[in-house]
Order: structure tokens, then C-alpha cells, then sequence
């Protein structure tokens, strides 16, 4: 297999539809929208320290940078119909980079809370009252070593169903980060195929519109533009034929398989 087929492969997925069926620019907006109910919850976190409830540095963090996101989304959520490339541009960057570090939280929080439970002295169960764990008129005594069995066994079915479901809703983060990012790209090709009809691909890249002297390159939302674009450029600006060979390897990998 040649370097440029392996590139191909290795390469950071781009899907055409969000879901298999949706748009992604619906998708985009949807996903945009259900962020902005999860990151609602940092105002209310905030809020807790005016009542004297005591936070953690790694909870107030968090919560500062739920704001921080709402903000972004305050700016850059209307231009996704608009299809603004700036904005859409920064709206990737801004959920790929909360995905990322939402993953290092919860990874955080999550550790943390298996430690707090699994060295509790009454086991994972042990917030239980010992009245509700005391035998009533029909049941079986059990002696202490026993009920820390039982209660240890019960603790560990609901902490392997916590991890399932923070690992199944990190990678669907993970997913839904893909769909911002094609969206943002689509609108970034699209602009340079409708505003520099004359410009040609260098090395399967297309020529970036925030460039100076590009018609996005003006001012400080020119030098944005050049600071987002520079981290991955083959992604961002990758030209067509790069998708379809891809798209060749993966029909062709996929026939092989089922012959």
C-alpha cells in the first residue's frame, strides 16, 4: 500500500450527513442547540457560590467554561444558516475543543467518584442507612460480612452502568464534533469555489480565504481565520479529489469484504 493510501485512511473522518440522513448543516444546528442546554447548567453552577455552597477549583473551572461556550454559541449559532465562514470556522474549533476537554472532566470527576466509593468503609452502597439494611420479619439475617458483599456486588453493577453510559455519550460527543467540523469545512470550500473561482489547488489544497490579500483576510478576523485554518489546513481546505479517492479506497475495501 502506497504512503498516500495510508495517509488516506488515517485521515480524520469527514461525514456527509449527520446521522446518515440529516443535512449537516440541520445537523449543525441541532447539535449547536442541545449544546446550549447542556452548557445552561454552568450559570446555575455559579450561581450555587452565592448561597455558601463550597465548589471545587476542577467544578468552578468547568462552570466558567460552560459561560464561555454559551457565549461562542451566542455569536456563532445565527451564521451557521448564514453560512459565514469565520463564524461556522470558530463554531468547529469551539466544539471540538469543549468535547476534548468535557472528556478530561468527566474522566476527572468520574475517577474521583469511583475512589470516593470504593474506599468508603460501607462499601459503594454505604449512603444507605443501616435501619433500611436492617433485617425486618421474614427475611434472612445476614452477618456484617455478608451485607458488605452485597452491598460491594450492588455497587459495582451500578458503576460499570455509570461508565457505559459516560463512555457511550463521550463518543457520541466525539461523533457530533465530526458533524460541526464537515459543516464548517463545506462552508469554507464552498466560499472559495463561489468568491476565488480563478484559484487552483497547491497540492490538493485549496487556497485559503483568510490569507492576506484573500477576501476574508482583512483585520483581526483575517488573522483568526489564518490561526484556525493553520492547525489542520489538509482538513479545512482538503480539495475534492482527495474525497473521492478516498471514497474509491472505501467502496473498493468494502466489496473485498463481502466477497
Amino acid at each position: 500500500m502506497s504512503s498516500t493510501s495510508r495517509c488516506s485512511w488515517l485521515r480524520l473522518p469527514r461525514p456527509k450527513a449527520c446521522l446518515g440522513f440529516m443535512s449537516l448543516q440541520t445537523g449543525t444546528e441541532l447539535i449547536s442547540t442541545a449544546l446550549i442546554f447542556n452548557k445552561a447548567t454552568g450559570l446555575y453552577g455559579l450561581l450555587t457560590l452565592f448561597t455558601g455552597y463550597s465548589l471545587s477549583a476542577l467544578q468552578v473551572t468547568a462552570y466558567l467554561g460552560s459561560i464561555l461556550v454559551l457565549a461562542a454559541l451566542a455569536i456563532c449559532l445565527p451564521h451557521v444558516r448564514r453560512q459565514s465562514p469565520l463564524p461556522n470556522l470558530a463554531l468547529a474549533w469551539v466544539y471540538a475543543v469543549d468535547t476534548l476537554v468535557s472528556a478530561a472532566y468527566t474522566a476527572a470527576f468520574a475517577t474521583t467518584w469511583y475512589l470516593a466509593a470504593f474506599h468508603d468503609t460501607k462499601g459503594p452502597a454505604g449512603a444507605e442507612d443501616d435501619a433500611a439494611t436492617s433485617p425486618s420479619n421474614g427475611d434472612v439475617q445476614h452477618d456484617e460480612g455478608q451485607q458488605a458483599q452485597v452491598q460491594a456486588g450492588t455497587g459495582v453493577h451500578d458503576t460499570a452502568a455509570s461508565m457505559v453510559l459516560i463512555v457511550a455519550f463521550t463518543l457520541i460527543r466525539f461523533y457530533f464534533s465530526l458533524v460541526v467540523m464537515a459543516y464548517a469545512r463545506t462552508v469554507l470550500l464552498r466560499f472559495v469555489r463561489e468568491s476565488m473561482p480563478e484559484s487552483e489547488e497547491v497540492a490538493g489544497v485549496s487556497p485559503d480565504p483568510f490569507a492576506v490579500g484573500a477576501p476574508l483576510g482583512e483585520g483581526w478576523r483575517g488573522k483568526l481565520g489564518r490561526a484556525m485554518v493553520c492547525i489542520g489546513r489538509g482538513y479545512w481546505l482538503g480539495g475534492k479529489k482527495e474525497d473521492e479517492e478516498w471514497a474509491r479506497q472505501v467502496n473498493s475495501k468494502f466489496r473485498s469484504t463481502r466477497e
